[in-house]
């Protein structure tokens, strides 16, 4: 598979589990459900079991839930897919999950040693749902931070246990296996539809229920979230800046609102070199617009993103091995289509389009991705399509560097970076919302160029488009402008776990006040009082602006229709 078929499975963004049902402990909303109610629904009935150390307690109470989430089996969340948000959740609360424990009773969190593996089950109930087959994936929330609705804390951390509906033979082949995604196993939801002869579901009068699913928690998370912010980089003379180089184009010119960086939506590149050296690549790889991600945030921010008694409370170790950071990337196996010398990377980056309101009025925080529901709920405009940039990770901030190796294998020490460099490829993919599963259209304003090798003459191909044409995730390629806007960045670790900026952590919400700026380090909410770490802030973004005029390419191939209409 190519890494441009990939971006279908890099969309991140976060895994928001949206509203749903939730047990006592977890904050949720039930419009939804409400609406939904009215009619026939299906049910996911079952026992999650726990096998892992025993849980953590205070004030007589267990710490943390059991998260068992249901989504479409066309369309899981990424990596495998591209759903950014669950179908349906319910929170199993840890005092009904281990009833059989008993809690401390002191006012500060006593976790035992985990030496000791306990084995506990509780009876689970997820409704209502359409007819569909989906899968179930689960995790234990061993700190208690689990908030559905906020990017900072709605997934998996280090010291978690993951886990759902799978097959529990092939994850014991894998055992061992650092990468290993779970074969999660279909669950229908209906009953096969009369006089079809298609897999299509339908639920009675009397609604459905899947009974018995069985869905196990066991598997340690090893890793920290993928915490970063994001520094442009001053490519004339290869250091960071502070403040991108604003281009023209339709952001207000506002220290809060310049992106991080920015670049032209007919953006050229050269084409890779055919006799590769120091001089060649560098050629190539400085053609590239380029962001570096730094692991976790400015150390003036550090101690609001940690604290317990803060709303945040990042995993952010203190130690890091001499001369590293928190960041893993390392080989996922393959090349890039752009070079069979260049090896594809962990973890997967993307740049997500988000939804256009360039002076920040409707979506002060720049959170609504374009594509989602949110978009007409915030906006008040029909959605749009789903619009996904994705980059490419370099090791040691080089491209030579990067083919020459040796590149980490796996997510070890030798893995662990303070910050990546990515270049942005001047190509994006745009899917229709409503059908992801047949593919999307890639829109790259050239297909050839001039080599990054003076010395080679003519045109050539930017990248294999036989190739990328003839796979089904990409139905098809076409020549065209990029869409203008503003991108939010997204890394995704091959368990799924992810961050992206900008997120709540950020900006202020609008029943928050403004951002008190030089007010204290770090800002603060004039409403709130609670403290802004402008690292994750409305700044985190690539701009994609206006062409920059050189050859009236977009004159002739302007954004494609698949891109801004539905």
């Amino acid at each position: 598979m190519t890494l441009f078929s990939r971006l279908l499975h890099v969309l991140l963004v976060l895994v928001a589990f949206g509203a749903a049902v939730a047990c006592e402990g977890v904050p949720f909303d039930d419009e939804r459900n409400d609406r939904r109610l009215i009619l026939p629904a299906g049910v996911i009935r079952g026992t999650v079991t726990y096998v892992g150390p025993r849980p953590c307690s205070k004030d007589g109470h267990i710490v943390g839930n059991a998260i068992v989430s249901v989504w479409r089996r066309n369309n899981p969340p990424p990596p495998a897919g591209l759903a950014t948000s669950a179908v349906n959740f319910v929170a199993v609360p840890g005092d009904v999950l281990f009833a059989n424990e008993r809690p401390s009773v002191a006012t500060t969190v006593d976790c035992p040693p985990d030496n000791v593996q306990i084995t506990a089950s509780a009876p689970f109930a997820i409704a209502p749902l359409e007819a569909a087959s989906y899968i179930v994936t689960a995790f234990y929330d061993r700190r208690g931070r689990f908030w559905p609705t906020f990017r900072f804390r709605n997934q998996p951390e280090a010291g978690d246990l993951a886990g759902g509906t799978f097959d529990a033979e092939d994850a014991r082949r894998n055992a061992g296996n650092p990468t290993y995604r779970p074969l999660y196993l279909p669950v229908d939801v209906g009953r096969p539809k009369a006089g079809t002869t298609t897999n299509e579901l339908e639920i009675g009068e009397n609604g459905y229920v899947a009974d018995n699913v069985a869905v196990s928690i066991g598997s340690r998370v090893p890793w920290a979230r993928p915490v970063f912010h994001a520094q442009g980089l001053d490519r004339a003379s290869g250091g960071v800046v502070d403040s991108a180089e604003r281009l023209p184009g339709p952001s207000p010119p506002d220290a809060l609102g310049t992106p991080i960086v920015a670049m032209t939506q007919d953006a050229k590149i050269f084409a890779p070199p055919a006799n590769a050296n120091l001089a060649t690549l560098a050629a190539y790889q400085e053609s590239f617009p380029a962001v570096r991600l730094v692991w976790g945030v400015p150390q003036a921010e550090r101690e609001a993103a940690t604290a317990a008694d803060q709303p945040f409370g990042l995993q952010l170790p203190e130690t890091v091995p001499a001369g590293k950071g928190g960041l893993l990337v390392f080989a996922r196996g393959g090349a890039i289509p752009e070079n069979p010398a260049v090896p594809a990377m962990w973890p997967l980056v993307t740049f997500v389009k988000l939804a256009d309101d360039p002076r920040r009025q409707a979506d002060p925080q720049s959170l609504v991705l374009q594509g989602t529901p949110e978009e007409t709920i915030v906006t008040g405009r029909p959605r749009r399509p789903i619009v996904v940039l994705q980059g490419i990770p370099l090791v040691g901030d080089s491209l030579a560097r990067t083919i020459a190796g040796p590149v980490p294998s796996g997510p070890d020490t030798s893995a662990l970076v303070d910050h990546a460099t990515v270049l942005l490829r001047p190509a994006v993919v745009c899917f229709d919302p409503r059908a992801v599963d047949v593919g999307g259209v890639l829109v790259t304003p050239y297909f050839s160029g001039r080599s990054s090798d003076a010395t080679e003459t003519g045109e050539k191909a930017l990248f294999d488009q036989a190739a990328v044409s003839a796979n089904p995730l990409v139905r098809d390629v076409v020549r065209g402008c990029l869409p203008p806007g503003r991108y939010a960045m997204s890394v995704v670790y091959p368990n799924g776990q992810s961050w992206i900026v900008p997120n709540e952590m950020g900006a202020c919400a609008r029943a928050e006040g403004n951002i008190n700026v030089g007010v204290g380090n770090p800002a603060t909410c004039s409403e709130k009082g609670r403290p802004v770490l402008l690292s994750q802030g409305v700044r985190s973004v690539l701009e994609i602006v206006g062409p920059s005029g050189t050859d009236k390419v977009c004159d002739a191939h302007p954004v494609p229709r698949e891109c801004t209409e539905l």
